[in-house]
């Protein structure tokens, strides 16, 4: 009798337990949607090896860097490159805390580049950091399909809207668990217009 009194009550804490975390695990990763997600900035941008400023002058393209991206298109291989600066901010009244997160680089909704970051975040209220992110993908497949043409001016004049999103998925650590957010949050939709920005500061 005893042995099923003390069964039962240990059955009732577990499910206590259980319920408790499943409560925790889904109030962090609410947390985690309501952080902000901004791009600080953009820096070492690279086009084909080559900084992108030096491929554009006060005239337009620089001649003297069409060679780099010729070889570029001979050799199949168009490697777009850059340091993204994620601010991640906690508007919030109560401390947020993020185990690693997964990024998507999408070019035109098509997913481009995908990385992850292993950095252990806390912040308190109104406290923010700066994570840098970093990614190479070739775009020569992008070009080959789009146009070639169309594909550097999107990068160089920022015509085409939604041409570069970052997107994040989030975590949270519980045990000896990662919770990731369900889904990817939109960071930015349109970073490509950064490129152009710091074209336009450098010039």
């Amino acid at each position: 009798m005893k042995r099923n009194i003390y069964l039962s009550v240990l059955a009732a804490a577990l499910m206590i337990a259980v319920a408790g975390c499943a409560i925790n695990h889904k109030a962090q990763l609410e947390a985690l949607a309501k952080c902000d997600y901004t791009i600080q900035s953009l820096d070492d941008v690279r086009i084909a090896g080559r900084s992108i400023e030096s491929f554009q002058t006060l005239e337009g393209i620089s001649m003297a860097s069409l060679p780099s991206i010729a070889l570029a298109l001979l050799q199949q291989d168009l490697p777009l490159e850059a340091k993204i600066n994620l601010n991640i901010a906690n508007p919030t009244s109560t401390r947020t805390s993020i185990n690693e997160f997964k990024y998507i680089i999408e070019i035109e909704g098509t997913p481009l580049f995908e990385g992850a970051v292993q950095q252990n975040i806390h912040l308190s209220t109104n406290e923010s950091v700066v994570v840098p992110l970093t990614f190479r993908a070739n775009i020569f497949g992008v070009g080959k399909e789009k146009g070639f043409d169309k594909l550097l001016s999107d990068i160089f004049t920022r015509k085409s809207e939604a041409f570069l999103a970052l997107k994040i998925k989030p975590s949270v650590r519980i045990g000896n668990k990662n919770y990731y957010y369900p889904g990817y949050i939109t960071v930015d939709k349109d970073f490509g217009k950064g490129i152009a920005r710091e074209l336009e500061k450098r010039m």
